[in-house]
Order: C-alpha cells, then sequence, then structure tokens
C-alpha cells in the first residue's frame, strides 16, 4: 500500500516538523519532511490532515482488556476485540497482560494468547506481559492471594513452555524465596524482568539488578510505601538508572506532582506510559469482573469492593494528554514515553516506536484535543474516523 499523509505538524518524537508529509511504501516509511521539502509521485493517494498532528504508534507494556473483554476470555474473538479497541485508541503495540491463576490455568492462557500471536497477522498483539504468578502475597493488588506460585524454576519453565518465546516481559517479587535462580533462568530465556507487587528492601533490589530486573510495574502501585528511612523498591527505582518505571498516567494511580516529582528524577527516557487497562476501558460506569472477582467502575475509577484499586479504563491517547495537561510536560517527552520508550524495553527500536526513513510504518494521526483520527500498523489503516482531503 502507497500513500500519503501531509499538512500535519508531525512528532518524531525528537522534534516537530511542522506542516509536515509523511510518505509510506508498503510497510515502511519512504520519505519524511516539511511538505515544501518532500516530493511524492504523481498519483499518489493523499489524506490531507490540516492542522491536526501525527505521532509515532503507541505502545502498551500491560493491558488486561478493553472494550467490554479480557485477555483471560476463553472465548476466540476476546483478543482481536481487544486487539481492535486499541487501534481505535492509536495503540499500535501491546503485551496481552496475564495475571496469577492456579498453574493448570494460568499455563492454559500463556499457550493460547501465543497461539493467537503466532497466527495473526499485522496485530498489535506481540507478545505477553506476565503479571505473577511470582509476587507478593501481602501485596496482590487486585489478585488473589490463593492464585500465586512458589518461585521455581521448574515452575516458571512450564510457563515459559507454554508461552513459546511470546513472553516478553514478567512482573516478580525478587524477596521471595527462590527467586534468584527463577530470575536468572528468566533472563537467560530473553525476558525482561519487572520489579512489582513487591516488599524488597533497597539492597534486595540492587541485587535484582544483578540478576537481570530493569523494569518496574506500576511505579508506586502494590509496593512498599515510600520511607525515608527504609528505603526499598520506590526509592531504588528513582535512583537507578538500570530501571525504567512504568506509570499509570491517570491522575489518580499516581498523583499529577508525584508524577512531575518522577518526570524531574527519571527523565523523558525513564518512564514508559501503561494503562493497565481493563475489560472496562471504553465502556460505560457500571460493574464488571477481573481477576475472577467483581468489580465496580465509577468515573472510569475501578475499584475491588473492598476499595482496592483494580486496573484502569485508561487509554494511551489520554495518558499522553494527561501528561502534557497535569504534569506540563513537553508534547515531544509525553509522546516518546507512550512510544519509543516501550519499543526499547522490547528491543525494538530501531523499527519502531519513532518516525523516520526506513522505520516501520506505524504511526497516529490526532486532533489537538488528541482525539485519535487515525491509526496505521505496518503501513494499513487499522482505524479511520475523519473523511479524508485527496
Amino acid at each position: 500500500m502507497t500513500f500519503a499523509i501531509r499538512n500535519v505538524d508531525i512528532v518524531t518524537p525528537f522534534r516537530i516538523i511542522q506542516k509536515g508529509l509523511l510518505f509510506v511504501e508498503g510497510k515502511k516509511i519512504a520519505a519524511i519532511g516539511k511538505m515544501s521539502e518532500v516530493d511524492i509521485p504523481k498519483g499518489t493517494k493523499t489524506y490531507d490532515f490540516d492542522g491536526m498532528m501525527l505521532t509515532p504508534g503507541y505502545i502498551d507494556l500491560l493491558v488486561h482488556g478493553g472494550g467490554g473483554y479480557g485477555f483471560a476470555d476463553m472465548s476466540k474473538d476476546a483478543v482481536e476485540n481487544i486487539s481492535q479497541h486499541f487501534f481505535r485508541h492509536g495503540t499500535t503495540g501491546l503485551l496481552a497482560a496475564l495475571y496469577s491463576k492456579p498453574e493448570k490455568d494460568m499455563v492454559a492462557d500463556a499457550k493460547r494468547i501465543a497461539e493467537f500471536c503466532s497466527s495473526s497477522k499485522r496485530s498489535n498483539v506481540w507478545g505477553m506481559h506476565l503479571e505473577g504468578p511470582f509476587i507478593n502475597r501481602k501485596l496482590p493488588g487486585a489478585m488473589k492471594a490463593e492464585y500465586l506460585w512458589q518461585p521455581t524454576v521448574e515452575s516458571w519453565q512450564k510457563l515459559f513452555n507454554a508461552g513459546q518465546g511470546y513472553i516478553r516481559l514478567m512482573t516478580l517479587a525478587p524477596e521471595l524465596p527462590g527467586m534468584e535462580e527463577v530470575m536468572r533462568a528468566a533472563a537467560k530465556d530473553g525476558v525482561v524482568l519487572s520489579i512489582g507487587h513487591s516488599a524488597a528492601t533497597y539492597e534486595q533490589v540492587l541485587v535484582a539488578i544483578d540478576n537481570g530486573a530493569a523494569h518496574i510495574t506500576h511505579m508506586f502501585n502494590a509496593m512498599t510505601a515510600f520511607h525515608h528511612r527504609q528505603p526499598s523498591v520506590a526509592v531504588a527505582a528513582l535512583l537507578h538508572n538500570e530501571l525504567k518505571v512504568e506509570l499509570i498516567a491517570d491522575g489518580f494511580h499516581v498523583h499529577p506532582a508525584v508524577m512531575k516529582l518522577m518526570y524531574r528524577i527519571k527523565g523523558e527516557g525513564g518512564i514508559i506510559l501503561i494503562t493497565d487497562a481493563i475489560r472496562a476501558s471504553g465502556m460505560s460506569d457500571g460493574e464488571y469482573t477481573f481477576m475472577d472477582q467483581k468489580i465496580i467502575v465509577k468515573q472510569k475509577k475501578a475499584f475491588l469492593e473492598n476499595g482496592t484499586l483494580a486496573g484502569s479504563t485508561l487509554t494511551m491517547e489520554q495518558a499522553v494528554k494527561n501528561m502534557v495537561k497535569l504534569v506540563d510536560v513537553p508534547l515531544t517527552d509525553a509522546v516518546r514515553m507512550a512510544s519509543l520508550n516501550g519499543a526499547k524495553v522490547l528491543g525494538l527500536e530501531h523499527q519502531k516506536g519513532i518516525l523516520a526513513v526506513g522505520k516501520d510504518a506505524e504511526v497516529v494521526v490526532r486532533n489537538r484535543d488528541f482525539e485519535v483520527l487515525m491509526t496505521i500498523y505496518e503501513g494499513t489503516i487499522k482505524y479511520y474516523s475523519e473523511s479524508p482531503l485527496s
């Protein structure tokens, strides 16, 4: 497929090209620059989005569901419906988050998602993020404590084999007995290790870094609270550049003032925006299920009946908007946190998350209120809400 998008401000995301043009040939970006400086073949199909903005496609490393469906659903259509929901909101790459379950059920979930990833073409579901099962029973979040596993290399191997190479990231608590051996095995298998749902001390986090930990799951949530005499995961995450931190930028999982503090310390390269979205993403307030429990959504906030936060209803375009509007982050930095930084975690930065010639044509056109008008994945239009001028 060959086409051009013109008359847009292009966020690369390192700079903004005013009145720009992006030319796509096949799956790749073939030309990019100011309209006055880029020539395209005569007769090229052209989409004119006067005054709109174009960014790299968003990459979300923690998604449980959306559009009324969850990745734990047994329905064959669930994964595809979730995929389409997030294409509508500009997400061109995501990891299906699987939560802790009894061994038989979690292994079956990993196998099912892996089979979807291996058989689907041009899908934005790139693999899995295992949120557990090796996490601290004292900090389970919305998960059932009885579903958590004892860390052993043998149990890890069952999950890894079921995942068929599509387990990209795993949340774990490094302080658990036996966890160091599991971390070393998973790191050797090429999985990105993320500390979360953890009561690890500062010193235990340093040992975890040496054993492969490079990431922090939904910063400040489901971890020991910040303490000035007993530093733990949060302090280590802020101090050590080896650790990249996920942020649910909805304004209430983390207060905007704390989000500003994170940005000042970690900078635009150290924060990865995620949604932690559940099936209620994109849906109306009401009652839903998540992690085999009833949840209640009010004013877009999701809670268990006991008041525990249970994921979010956030989408990535809203997360970017919140970083700009609530945290005063420059647009280029906010877009980088939602695109290139996630690509780097997965080792895909040479192909995805950035707009340049030769990169994958995965882009989002949005209006000035951050609403998505068009999503393109590998040169194919996956969502389109606005009639073009050609």
